[in-house]
This record gives structure tokens, C-alpha cells and sequence, in this order.
């Protein structure tokens, strides 16, 4: 016992030692991580929506409209928790923070009005719609989504060409390598 006692109070020294020892992540990587790691949980959701949607309407059978439904409800929740997480970012200081989540809460306003648009799309097909008709109502939903995950791109590259520790936050935070 008493050993176990000693083993855990040295690896707690130790864990106290290496923390204590300088450099960890910058706010401005960190806020990047968190920015990067929000969209890509993101784009995981919309993909898999994307991707439901697009086989239930390519075999139409009873219940297609639920089901797009269903897929389109949690793309628009995932794009509206994604403008919710992305406005409650602390930015890092300096006036280089101060623009970086200007623009991004810019994308974020973005991001929910295409959620909105999107959830007024899926309303307005009528209950007993075929599914041709759903399919021509539902259409440009798809244009939409293109449209947003260009946009997600955009928002990132233009991050990415911050000023300085901005840019070095995103060079450096692993759940941006995808965008670099």
C-alpha cells in the first residue's frame, strides 16, 4: 500500500513538474483548436445528413419525407450549435483577435441563416407530397450546403492569412491540419 501511495505521489510530482514547465498552447492556438476541431464536428454531421439525405431520395419508399426530415433537423441543429459554439469563442487579445472573430462570428451569422433557410425548406413541402415533388422542393437545399462548405473553406483560408500569432495558431493546432 504504502508503495502504490508513493508511486502515485511521484507521478503526481512529476505531473505537477512538467506542468509547471513552460509552453503549452498560445490563446491564439487554442482558440484556432477550438475553432477547427467546432467546424470539423461540423462538417462530420452535415456529410453524414448529406449523404442520407441523397440515398433516401435516390430510392423513395414510404416515409421519405420523415426521414429527410429527420436528416435535414440535425443538420440544421448541428449548424446552429456550430454558429452557437463559434460565437461564444473568447478571442484571443490584440486587435488581430478582435478581427479574427469578427469574421468569424460573420460565418457563424452565415452558418445559422442557411440552417433557417434550410428548416423553412423541409417545412414547406406539403404532407402528402410525392416523391418528385419532394425532390423539386428540396433541390436547392443542396446548392445551399454546396454553397456553405465553400463558404466554410473561405472562412478558414481567410483566418489562416491572419496577421501573425493568429496565423501561427492555426499552423500549429492539430485539429486544423485538415484545413492547411
Amino acid at each position: 500500500m504504502r508503495l502504490v501511495l508513493g508511486v502515485v505521489a511521484a507521478s503526481v510530482m512529476l505531473g505537477l513538474i512538467a506542468a509547471g514547465c513552460g509552453g503549452g498552447a498560445s490563446s491564439q492556438e487554442k482558440w484556432a483548436d477550438s475553432v477547427c476541431t467546432d467546424i470539423t464536428t461540423w462538417q462530420s454531421q452535415i456529410k453524414k445528413s448529406t449523404n442520407d439525405v441523397k440515398a433516401e431520395l435516390q430510392s423513395p419508399e414510404s416515409g421519405t419525407l420523415t426521414s429527410v426530415r429527420t436528416d435535414i433537423q440535425e443538420a440544421v441543429d448541428a449548424t446552429k450549435q456550430l454558429a452557437t459554439n463559434l460565437k461564444s469563442l473568447d478571442p484571443p487579445g490584440g486587435d488581430a483577435g478582435a478581427k479574427a472573430q469578427q469574421q468569424l462570428d460573420a460565418y457563424a451569422a452565415q452558418v445559422h441563416s442557411t440552417a433557417a433557410q434550410a428548416k423553412q425548406t423541409v417545412a414547406s413541402v406539403p404532407a402528402g407530397a410525392t416523391a418528385s415533388e419532394t425532390l423539386r422542393t428540396l433541390a436547392p437545399l443542396a446548392l445551399a450546403l454546396q454553397s456553405l462548405a465553400v463558404d466554410t473553406s473561405t472562412a478558414i483560408q481567410s483566418l489562416k492569412a491572419s496577421e501573425g500569432k493568429i496565423k501561427e495558431g492555426f499552423d500549429s493546432a492539430d485539429s486544423c491540419a485538415q484545413f492547411r
